[in-house]
């Protein structure tokens, strides 16, 4: 009688796919935000949302995470029209943070089979990135002197508009980009 071998593949390691769907995803915020009209004014950062998507997708470890987080905040650094742009490499990594616990928890919210899952984790993500960017400009400021309102309830709609567009766009791409990638459902 044979006995069966049992081998535990691990994972060590973003795979070579997983490095280019972020990539892509990633490219793709890059190009919707550098070409998209803005939307009463307001151009949303639809990298945020990409690099959501790629995480919720590709569920990498938690020090691939903060990479994820930091390759984005590079691109958002490059078509940013912000005045500061180097908050987003804090804002990024912290956001991309909180999609990473958000996929580690085991809620699901689904209606007919359709899991609305990626759009609830690109709300937050894209909440938290916006709060936290808004969070260290308005601390920052308070060493400077600047005049009265520097447009805080601005940035604020901006993190609103984006988180909406974000939301919105993570649910339509989500299952045609998990059906051409062969992703599985790991909810």
């Amino acid at each position: 009688m044979e006995t069966a071998i049992k081998r535990e593949i691990v994972k060590k390691g973003l795979s070579a796919t997983d490095v280019v769907l972020v990539a892509v995803l990633i490219a793709a915020g890059a190009v919707l935000r550098l070409f998209t009209p803005p939307i009463f004014g307001i151009t949303p950062n639809f990298i945020i949302g990409m690099y959501c998507m790629a995480i919720f997708l590709i569920r990498p470890k938690f020090f691939e995470v903060i990479f994820i987080g930091l390759v984005a905040a590079a691109v958002c650094h490059f078509t940013t029209k912000s005045m500061i742009p180097y908050i987003n490499f804090i804002s990024e990594p912290v956001a991309a943070l909180v999609v990473f616990g958000m996929i580690k928890l085991p809620f699901k919210a689904m209606i007919n089979k359709v899991s609305f899952k990626p759009a609830i984790v690109a709300l937050f993500g894209t909440l938290t990135s916006g709060l936290v960017y808004v969070s260290i400009l308005k601390f920052l400021i308070l060493f400077v002197e600047t005049p009265k309102n520097p447009a805080f309830m601005g940035l604020l709609t901006v993190v609103i508009v984006t988180a909406a567009a974000n939301t919105i766009i993570a649910q339509l791409i989500y299952y045609p980009v998990k059906l051409a990638t062969g992703k599985k459902e790991l909810e």
